[in-house]
């Protein structure tokens, strides 16, 4: 409900007008109209300063309702069953993409990433016959991996590796196919359409489509640093660097992964999501008192700067990987022995500039994704804590999915203790990763529950600023009803 008030001084009297003004699912709009008609003496002594608190919250309201009362006979009820049909299907691409993320981890885990020595747009086709198998064979023994690290290697373990990075490429131009074709469907069917047009997604799925196609390419460029021994311009490689693809680039290539796969998380939840108990839960929240706002909003902001810690130290775990950190220090909670390992400052002078320190020190990149890692721990368990003191007034569904957040954080610092013990297992490495995708998704499904608080906000401003200038009214009211049968006509009196 937006609340906008026209107040008129006169040299006599005041008169307030409040419009409250609803506008109802479907674009109906519902008014409802207030007169309030007070003494001189309110006009004289509290008007202008309730006028001037109140008047900005009522000049957006008026330009809301404006806009609102021009395209309310233009609104088109959204198909709840073609938003929902949207929303389906970008729940299964992010699926995709987060089953993509998983065989990406066990394609690195196996160092099997370096295995197809060439990219092509359509991909390369799987050998089939011994011919086939040994040129690609072939073009692998000239790599420095191969060089190396995998002299004895045989064909039969070489077709293994081929084929968990060739399954990793065609899983990613597959999510092209799954993404484009039914996107193709969706705009040609009327119901369909209207909703892309209406919910205003064709940029948001233009920007998805981009980065599925950017990540291809970054994928290819990544997987070139490990053939040619290279890290990014600028930065020059150790020659007696272990061949590996460079941590900027299997960063860079896992950040643009998870960007993706939360985009399309996010907006397949708003499309799932109930708008009508989304309304419902705002109007509950605005109509609790400034300070439970307040509350909330922090809560809500608190939120978002634990996802943001979140996203951090998913990069800092990118560089772990790229840098074969983990298998540095295998024992916890203390490195080799002490809290800040000695490695730190052993390495400390092989790099210039030594801000590489950060990125390529393999003890400082383990110590800062622990640092990380507690704090995103205790980020999260702080929610926790402030979501149960909240719980009576959080929107519907917000405390299991705080809780929900919680869980998978602590679940996940338990593996990721358990794969440095065990000296980073395939199957705990995978799991590291895929665990580091959960509570991804958790942070978002949760920041969804939240969006009730965002949208409170606007709906409560105007209604303070007029239970202000109404409470001000009253209290002059009952003034009046106390003062004496003569005034006096002195200024001081006036």
């Amino acid at each position: 409900v937006w609340m906008a008030g026209l107040i008129r001084a006169r040299k006599t009297h005041l008169t307030a007008g409040v419009a409250m003004l609803g506008l109802a699912a479907r674009g109906r709009v519902v008014a409802s109209f207030a007169r309030l008609t007070t003494q001189p003496r309110f006009s004289q002594a509290v008007a202008p300063r309730v006028w001037m608190a109140a008047k900005e919250p009522f000049r957006r309201s008026t330009q809301v309702l404006r806009h609102a009362a021009s395209v309310a006979a233009e609104v088109v009820p959204v198909d709840v069953r073609a938003t929902r049909m949207l929303g389906w299907w970008l729940a299964g691409v992010s699926g995709a993409v987060f089953g993509m993320v998983a065989v990406g981890g066990y394609t690195r885990l196996t160092r099997s990433g370096l295995s197809i020595t060439e990219w092509k747009l359509a991909g390369t086709k799987l050998p089939s016959t011994n011919d086939e198998w040994n040129a690609a064979f072939d073009k692998y023994k000239v790599t420095p991996e191969y060089l190396k690290l995998n002299m004895g290697m045989t064909l039969e373990e070489f077709k293994s590796i081929y084929f968990w990075e060739w399954f990793h490429r065609m899983w990613g131009r597959s999510l092209g196919v799954m993404f484009a074709l039914p996107l193709a469907g969706f705009m040609a069917a009327k119901p369909t359409r209207n909703a892309l047009k209406q919910l205003k997604l064709y940029p948001r799925l233009g920007v998805l489509f981009g980065l599925g196609g950017l990540q291809g390419l970054v994928g290819w460029w990544m997987v070139k640093s490990g053939l040619e021994h290279t890290h990014v311009l600028g930065i020059e490689r150790d020659k007696d660097d272990m061949p590996k693809v460079s941590p900027y680039r299997l960063a860079t290539h896992l950040s643009f992964a998870f960007v993706t796969y939360g985009l399309l998380a996010w907006t397949s939840m708003g499309l799932l999501s109930n708008s009508e108990l989304a309304a419902t839960e705002a109007k509950r929240l605005a109509a609790m008192s400034q300070d439970t706002l307040r509350s909330l909003g922090k809560f809500r902001t608190a939120v978002h700067a634990t996802s943001t810690l979140m996203a951090i130290t998913i990069v800092s775990g990118a560089f772990v990987a790229g840098n074969l950190a983990g298998l540095v220090y295998g024992d916890w909670p203390l490195m080799g022995g002490r809290f800040v390992p000695a490695g730190i400052e052993e390495e400390w002078n092989r790099f210039t500039p030594k801000v590489r320190n950060l990125f390529e020190n393999v003890a400082m990149v383990q110590f800062d994704h622990r640092m990380l890692a507690y704090s995103t721990l205790a980020a999260g368990t702080g929610l926790l804590v402030s979501a149960q003191r909240l719980s009576s007034k959080l929107p519907a569904g917000a405390l299991f999915r705080t809780r929900l957040v919680a869980g998978v954080l602590w679940g996940q610092a338990t593996i990721g203790v358990a794969t440095i013990l065990m000296n980073v297992p395939v199957s705990l490495g995978v799991l590291h990763q895929t665990g580091a995708l959960t509570a991804w998704t958790a942070a978002f499904w949760l920041m969804n529950s939240l969006r009730p608080i965002r949208m409170a906000v606007p709906i409560a401003a105007p209604i303070a600023a007029t239970a202000m200038a109404a409470g001000c009214l009253f209290a002059v009211q009952d003034n009046e009803h106390d003062e004496p049968a003569e005034e006096s006509d002195s200024e001081d009196s006036s």
